[in-house]
């Protein structure tokens, strides 16, 4: 073949040297973009130390014949009250369900108890046919009622509610959530199962956006609901409730002239004061029954005429004294106005859309983000409390924005935030783990440090261990936490038990704690944090045994089979829930601390991204039982499942006291069965198929081929089984399937790329003109001999079946939006260069601009696709997150190869077609400018969330949840403005690239 390669007679050394230059600035660059990546991933993993809980063995209660009751003689304070009304039918509730003898005995209720005893405390003791109660309180008097009902409900005889001495609660403040009061169960929201946000509704049946404001029949229910639920919680021994809201009560009358945010005919202020007078009076029976009422709210809380008016007057900066000033206002009209109310409880950490009700217009915006903006308003909160003889509750929950984005995990932070501000009447009130409620999790250090009265806040219903709708056990898990804490802080002096809340409320189960689903699974949950409340060193296996017989039945069979069940249930979770390896490592990527699942992400959405599964397999490569260990691991998780099931069913159906709970009960270890050996199938085959990227043995690839078609039927299977089905639904395996829909592809993909490469190479060795453009385009010269038609084919075929072929191969197929966005920009670069050209030196032959730019792309796709080639596109991937010094070296060179190209173009325009340094420059700048206004437009028009949305959901890079539940524009700090910086940097830049590239027009040579 004649070489079509221009002859050099005159070598271009100020070209030359200058390529140099730049070749060796553009790996200097490379590398120094390599380092900054790694210090912007920031993956790292630690070892973390995780407290040891242990399962709970019950012990039947033998039940026998049990004597009457003569009579209960209540003193004139505790009968006709609330308490005493419900102390008197939870003891009448129990007889009745009990055998009684002929004989009778009396309990005596006497408060003539020792001061010792305080407001909650009492002592119990017996003669014969006589049960006394002494008490210094009505309310240490019921509480000894209710504890008396209980045992007496769970089998026991008078006996055993003696009390050994006094019994005073070791913890004061033992408060719960508002459980399920008010929500609808919405059976069509929970169907569809796409709903992540976290407002519960609770007032969207009560509230109505138009005179009367309130709608009766809504009222009634909540009312009805109200009490229900905190009879309930009291007869518990919890004493306080924390309830959601503020603003829907204020109406800033003590701000300005009284008119300042709501004006005299405002519907917010006629709404707020029904809602003061009919919500408000329904929320005082928690009151009436003794609980210590606190409401909460989320800081900046907001409304529009609030928002309009903050904008006017003080804007939203949280360093602002003025800013606190109007919340102050609004803080002590709600205090005085419910003057019953004993607190108030702020969070700071989260806030925005998933937290809002859609078309509710009381919001929050995350504002408050430096430890400055947290002490000016806490300061001004404790203030106004003060007055009001309330506390302040602040969570520390945060979500890692602004300088306390760790004030929830990290002593330094905690302890930088609150030093010597220890008001009073503050509680600080802060998860038990160190992370959301989640397993495998060390205790959170910050409970051990400070000088503030502190709450722990426990979670009933596990919301990312399929909220409950399975078995498992969280009392062991609790009274280890209360331990330790407290033997390290003694300021800690409460609990706060989520009973329902957390998470998403309609992107689950539709269980509604004592209401709808099989809420009796957590409520174990909740009635073993009441008893560690009074005394965290309880029997907890004595306490299941309890609540067992009480909700399933006490017959001693019955009691030991359930019991079976929920010993057996932490290690059925643990292990078949979590990958212990990955569990129990503490992991850091890009500034977070991923929780400990994330093959699952966010409560039953399975993974499929490489981001989190290249990290889940690394632990599990690194760990000393390997791969088969985690799949035996997850093996015996089933196995754990199926005798727990067995235990169930081998009691007969008639020893249960409650049809319904047993197959409910019966259907839950169903699910988890199937539940379990679904995801063992997901397990093998994505840990066979990490195995494989990683050490490209032969046996683990076909392992992972083999369990493909295992897998589609399992998810298939499950799927059909449990669709629709609102107790027990099926988990979501969309981005799992995306992620191995990637993975199957690996057969083609890994040969279409090493195929593609060897094709570069072999163009790069065969064709003088794309050799010279990839690493000598100084010696390309525009007065060589016209090239043939053929190699003028081949100069523009080629790179482009090479680099077209290599993003196609790349995204596996599967990503429109990656192509168009890369070969698009691509495009655009190489018009760009073309066009200048023609702009400069018309009738140009535009064959060498092709010859070089092509060149240089090629050399890139080859280095490309032998990245991509050792193991497909996914073996790409899992090197990019987990090797740093692969990632490393690649990037450096990736970058540099890319820098090379950009250097390629100027060089050619000015060797091959005499333009000037800076108008090769302007042609750059141009196609810069073009491709980054191509970005704006991709990400601007559909939006920047969902243009990356739609881009991650194709290619499987980071969790495919993410978008649907946090937001990978807010989660990962993405600005909105993102695509409008794009727009104007690519405006200025083809505005400089043109302003450079103008010059004298030279006419092209003869």
């Amino acid at each position: 073949m004649a070489s079509t390669e221009p002859e050099t007679t005159a070598p271009h050394r100020g070209w030359a040297i200058g390529t140099a230059i730049a070749v060796l600035a553009s790996l200097v660059l490379g590398w120094v973009v390599a380092n900054g990546l790694s210090g912007f991933l920031a993956i790292e993993f630690h070892d973390k130390e995780l407290p040891d809980e242990q399962p709970v063995q019950v012990t039947p209660t033998e039940v026998g014949p049990l004597a009457g009751l003569a009579g209960l003689d209540l003193p004139d304070e505790v009968a006709g009250s609330p308490r005493g009304d419900l102390a008197t039918r939870l003891l009448d509730e129990a007889l009745d369900a009990r055998e009684l003898t002929g004989e009778t005995i009396t309990v005596s209720v006497s408060l003539a108890g020792d001061a010792s005893l305080g407001e909650e405390g009492y002592v119990v003791t017996s003669d014969p046919g006589q049960v006394t109660v002494e008490a210094h309180d009505p309310i240490g008097a019921t509480n000894a009622l209710f504890r008396i009902a209980d045992l007496v409900a769970a089998g026991h005889d008078w006996a055993d509610v003696v009390s050994d001495g006094p019994v005073v609660p070791e913890l004061a403040d033992r408060f719960v959530d508002t459980g399920a009061v008010g929500v609808r169960a919405d059976e069509d929201a929970y169907r569809a199962q796409a709903d992540y946000q976290h407002a519960s509704g609770a007032l969207e049946d009560v509230v109505l956006s138009e005179p009367p404001y309130v709608d009766p029949d809504g009222l009634e229910a909540l009312e009805a609901d109200w009490k229900q639920f905190i009879d309930h919680v009291v007869a518990y021994g919890y004493n306080g409730v924390v309830i959601p809201g503020f603003l829907e009560y204020v109406n800033f009358d003590r701000l300005g002239d009284g008119f300042e945010v709501y004006g005299p005919d405002s519907p917010y202020r006629a709404r707020h004061e029904v809602m003061k007078r009919d919500v408000g009076e329904i929320w005082q029976y928690a009151d009436a029954m003794g609980l210590r009422v606190v409401f909460k709210s989320d800081m900046l809380a907001l409304t529009t005429p609030l928002e309009e008016y903050l904008a006017r007057e003080t804007g939203l900066d949280a360093n602002d004294e003025a800013l606190w000033e109007v919340y102050r206002a609004g803080l002590d009209e709600f205090l005085g106005d419910f003057e019953w109310a004993d607190g108030f409880m702020i969070r700071i950490g989260e806030g925005g859309s998933i937290y809002n009700l859609h078309g509710w217009d009381y919001y929050s915006a995350l504002e408050v983000t430096d430890a400055a903006g947290v002490r000016t308003m806490l300061e001004t909160a404790t203030d106004v409390a003060a007055d009001h003889d309330a506390d302040i509750y602040f969570r520390t929950w945060s979500v890692g924005v602004g300088d306390v984005g760790d004030m929830h995990t990290n002593p330094e932070t905690y302890d930088h935030l609150f030093d010597g501000f220890v008001p009073d009447n503050l509680v600080v009130s802060t998860k038990f783990v160190m992370g959301d409620f989640d397993s495998y999790l060390p205790l959170n250090p910050t409970l051990a440090t400070g000088e503030q009265r502190r709450l722990v806040e426990m979670q009933g219903r596990r919301e990312f261990e399929a909220f409950n709708s399975i078995p498992d056990d969280l009392g062991p898990a609790h009274q280890v936490a209360l331990r330790e804490l407290r033997g390290a802080n003694q300021d800690i002096d409460g609990l706060w038990m989520w009973t329902q809340d957390g998470g998403p409320w309609r992107a689950g189960p539709m269980s509604h704690y004592l209401k709808a689903g099989n809420w009796e699974l957590y409520d174990l949950n909740v009635y073993t944090g009441g008893r560690l409340g009074w005394d965290p060193q309880a029997d907890l296996g004595a306490a299941e045994a309890d609540w067992i017989a009480r909700t399933y039945g006490n017959d001693p069979a019955v009691v030991e089979a359930v019991g079976e069940v929920f010993s057996l249930s932490r290690a059925a979770v643990l292990d078949g829930l979590y990958v212990r390896p990955y569990a129990e490592r503490q992991v850091f990527a890009l500034g977070l601390e991923p929780p400990p699942m994330m093959w699952i992400f966010k409560w039953d959405i399975v993974s499929g991204d490489t981001a989190a599964l290249a990290a889940v397999y690394s632990t599990v490569a690194e760990h000393p039982d390997g791969v088969l260990g985690a799949i035996k691991a997850g093996e015996s998780a089933v196995a754990t499942a199926e005798q727990m099931q067995q235990a169930f069913l081998a009691v007969p159906q008639q020893l249960f006291d409650d049809r319904e709970r047993y197959v409910a009960l019966a259907s839950a270890l169903e699910y988890e069965v199937d539940l379990l050996r679904t995801l063992q199938v997901f397990r093998v085959l994505f840990l066979r198929y990490y195995e494989w990227l990683d050490t490209g043995d032969s046996a683990a690839y076909d392992e992972f081929r083999g369990a493909l078609p295992a897998y589609h039927a399992a998810v298939t299977a499950h799927e059909q089984k449990w669709h629709g089905n609102l107790d027990l639904p099926p988990y979501n395996f969309f981005a799992a399937d995306a992620g191995m829909e990637h993975a199957e592809r690996v057969a083609v993909t890994r040969p279409a790329a090493l195929a593609l490469a060897l094709a570069g190479l072999l163009a790069l060795v065969l064709l003088p003109a794309l050799r010279s453009g990839a690493f000598m385009p100084w010696r390309v010269r525009g007065d060589a001999p016209a090239p043939t038609t053929r190699m003028r084919w081949l100069v523009l075929a080629v790179p482009v079946v090479v680099v077209v072929g290599a993003r196609i191969t790349f995204s596996s197929a599967l990503s429109p939006w990656y192509l168009v966005a890369t070969l698009g920009s691509l495009a655009l670069l190489g018009a760009a260069a073309r066009g200048v050209l023609a702009w400069l030196r018309p009738g140009a032959d535009g064959f060498w601009i092709w010859a070089g730019l092509g060149g240089a792309l090629v050399l890139r796709s080859v280095l490309f696709m032998a990245a991509v080639g050792v193991r497909g596109p996914g073996g790409y991937w899992y090197r990019f997150w987990i090797d740093e010094t692969t990632r490393e070296i690649y990037v450096t060179l990736a970058f540099a190869a890319f820098l090379h190209s950009l250097v390629v173009v100027v060089v050619v325009l000015g060797a091959a077609y005499g333009l000037r340094l800076r108008q090769g420059i302007g042609a750059v700048l141009i196609g810069i400018g073009a491709a980054l206004l191509l970005v704006s437009a991709l990400l601007g028009v559909p939006g920047l969330e969902t243009a990356l949305t739609k881009l991650n959901d194709e290619m499987a890079v980071l969790p495919l949840g993410l978008s649907r539940i946090l937001g990978l524009t807010v989660h990962l700090g993405i600005p909105s403005a993102l695509p409008t910086w794009l727009l104007v940097a690519g405006v200025v830049a083809a505005l400089g690239g043109v302003l450079a590239a103008a010059g004298r027009r030279v006419p092209a040579a003869p």
